[in-house]
């Protein structure tokens, strides 16, 4: 958290507003607020491995509702630039993106399409008609608020020298107790964000998260000296049960809190707000990155440097982002960009890749990997979203299911018949975890880790599956 939040807060200090590094995405130093929060978590942030992921050949179709919250005129977004964003989603998803001919020939071969779609809902959670947009005005002139005055006042009695990275990593205790001796805390610079989510906080409540995309678009800007300077363009939540996150490691509420959030001037194309972001962040893809996010996907750098990948098979390692500060930096010039080229195998960084901090003029293309992965989460924890149900093993299907559903220890299988059968218990990236045979119903589970399976019943003449859940 404290080497991206610091990496900002050196610009704006200076006021260096239109060349600002801001947090084009918030997953990276909420991971590392997490991480300090609930140590050991970081044990559970393992690496996925996608090449055995499983896919069908369905178009999956997710219902999207919009809430614009907005305190001015600007940020009340018209319902033509959300419809734009809709369909920059679609595109992208579909790879039916009209640059989808500039990704390089060295990923052509892995670059495809995710068959998801995306479309702004036509019946609310009552069973009302609805547009799919929801619009409020709020007191909130933004929903990051931090105390710059105090972050002055730390640097001086820190002794913190802004232009040396060091000397801020070397400060960060001191500064934090000084904020801490204040009454502040500076971990709360991402505590209040999620109020955009709550009516009573001067948001607006989700639809049901679990059949809904809910979208928040809203002010992200931090107020330094009466300047609106960009801060966080975007942050979304992890599936409940994706590899990156497990269940039972992320912190009460977390379930509360889904969704995209994404300041309002990067939504769509054509926005009227866009200011000093244009030409970086003009294209609507700040919110395609996040949707990734939402459906399971890490940065494409793995948010650390060539020893650190990001789970996906098909994507190159990078030693960092590829983050642009100036908009007259050309794709072309990136594309000399190989950061690890240490590693024999190496190829270049692939900073068409949505998951990256490219310019979205650079942006083209999600990898079979990550698509691997994205239609696995809707396949599972997110299997609601798209209409499948949340766990077939909980209701008998043909004189079979499967109980306690979800289970922490033992699952029950109650079958058709009794008889000899082949039980395999498959994980959501599509890794079998247990072979056995049995002409019993029950089965040890306990040393399965939190998240979703599905099991596989193989007999003489019939078989069965059944989708359950591991929560312990």
């Amino acid at each position: 958290m404290k080497n991206f939040i610091f990496a900002s807060l050196l610009i704006l200090i200076s006021l260096q507003t239109s060349q600002a590094q801001i947090l084009k995405c918030g997953d990276h130093p909420y991971r590392q607020h997490l991480i300090k929060k609930y140590p050991g978590i970081e044990d559970h942030m393992h690496a996925p491995n996608d090449r055995n992921a499983s896919r069908s050949n369905d178009v999956y179709r997710i219902p999207v509702v919009v809430h614009v919250v907005y305190n001015t005129t600007e940020e009340n977004v018209s319902d033509a630039i959300v419809r734009s964003q809709i369909d920059i989603l679609n595109q992208d998803f579909r790879r039916q993106n009209t640059d989808a001919s500039k990704t390089r020939d060295v990923f052509k071969g892995v670059a495809g399409d995710a068959m998801i779609e995306f479309y702004l809902a036509d019946t609310d959670p009552n069973g009302n008609p609805t547009s799919g947009i929801t619009r409020k005005k709020t007191n909130k002139k933004s929903f990051i608020e931090f105390d710059i005055l105090l972050l002055f006042q730390a640097s001086i009695a820190c002794g913190v020298d802004f232009n040396d990275p060091a000397s801020i990593e070397e400060n960060m205790e001191c500064i934090q107790a000084f904020f801490e001796a204040n009454g502040s805390s500076f971990e709360d610079i991402l505590g209040g964000i999620d109020n955009v989510k709550y009516a009573d906080k001067g948001g607006t409540d989700p639809w049901d998260q679990k059949k809904y995309l809910n979208i928040w678009v809203c002010n992200l800007a931090l107020d330094v000296l009466g300047e609106q300077v960009p801060f966080v363009l975007g942050f979304a939540y992890p599936p409940v049960g994706a590899p990156l996150f497990p269940p039972g490691s992320l912190p009460e509420g977390y379930e509360v809190n889904d969704g995209v959030v994404i300041h309002y001037p990067v939504f769509g194309i054509n926005n009227p707000g866009i200011g000093n972001l244009a030409g970086l962040n003009d294209k609507g893809r700040t919110c395609t990155h996040e949707v990734g996010h939402y459906l399971g996907l890490r940065h494409i750098w793995g948010d650390g440097d060539c020893t650190v990948d990001d789970g996906i098979a098909d994507t190159p390692d990078a030693d960092d982002s590829s983050q642009a500060e100036d908009p007259s930096i050309t794709c072309e010039s990136l594309f000399t960009k190989n950061t690890c080229s240490e590693i024999a195998t190496q190829f270049p960084d692939m900073i068409e890749n949505y998951m990256d901090y490219s310019k979205e003029e650079c942006m083209n293309m999600f990898s079979q990997g990550q698509i691997n992965m994205m239609r696995s989460m809707l396949e599972g924890p997110r299997a609601e979203l798209i209409g499948l149900p949340a766990s077939v093993g909980s209701v008998e299907k043909n004189g079979f299911f499967v109980f306690p559903n979800p289970t922490g220890n033992e699952l029950n299988i109650n079958y058709e018949s009794p008889g000899q059968y082949e039980i395999a218990i498959i994980d959501i990236l599509g890794k079998t975890v247990y072979n056995g045979r049995s002409d019993v119903s029950r089965i040890d589970v306990s040393g399965l880790n939190n998240g979703v399976y599905f099991l596989q019943a193989m007999g003489e003449h019939q078989a069965f599956s059944a989708r359950f859940t591991i929560q312990k």
